[in-house]
């Protein structure tokens, strides 16, 4: 049994393939507080509707798809969270620089949209990892401290950390998460 989940702004839309290929749909109102309840809303919908229980449902599933428009909704409606967004010094700017993805490459007339973290809430973060992995200068701990007592000090909802080259080499961008859980408790984060 395969699962596909899509939790939009008002409902939450649940397709389920069966183990004979049939495909059954369900909806649940969108809880935007908990998202996670509408999807278990929509599973008890399904399990209702199949004649099993919720639980029983589920185990059947052999895959579980979730896609959700929450992250382009709060974008367009301007309610995201007050972000902040750490990098790597000397990369401060990366956000509103935008080289890439244009359309039009060299159209220097093309308006952009304000960026979706402000320059103002972006902070530089001493350190430096090679495309190789290499560390070519430590986390500086004491200064990365002093920025998240900053973002504190802001009242910062929510953290985006994106180091250089921590596709290869996690272990600066790791460090700063466990800096983040220990001096700004209770504030999500997400690393690159």
């Amino acid at each position: 049994m395969r699962f596909a989940v899509d939790t939009g702004g008002t409902f939450t839309d649940l397709v389920l393939e069966d183990a004979r290929g049939r495909v059954h749909m369900f909806k649940a109102p969108t809880t935007p507080a908990d998202p996670v309840e509408g999807i278990l809303a929509a599973v008890q919908a399904a399990a209702a509707g199949l004649g099993t229980t919720a639980r029983d449902l589920l185990r059947q599933g052999e895959l579980f798809i979730h896609g959700t428009t929450h992250a382009i909704n709060a974008i367009i409606t301007g309610s995201t969270a007050r972000t902040a967004f750490l990098t790597t010094q000397g990369h401060c700017d990366i956000l509103v620089i935008r080289e890439g993805g244009r359309i039009e490459p060299f159209n220097f007339l093309v308006p952009f949209p304000k960026p979706y973290i402000p320059r103002a809430l972006t902070f530089e973060i001493p350190e430096r990892i090679s495309s190789a992995g290499e560390i070519l200068a430590p986390l500086d701990e004491t200064a990365t401290v002093k920025v998240i007592q900053t973002l504190r000090d802001r009242n910062v909802e929510s953290v985006a950390v994106c180091l250089l080259w921590s596709t290869v080499n996690s272990r600066h961008e790791d460090r700063v998460g466990q800096l983040l859980e220990k001096h700004l408790p209770g504030v999500p984060y997400t690393l690159s």
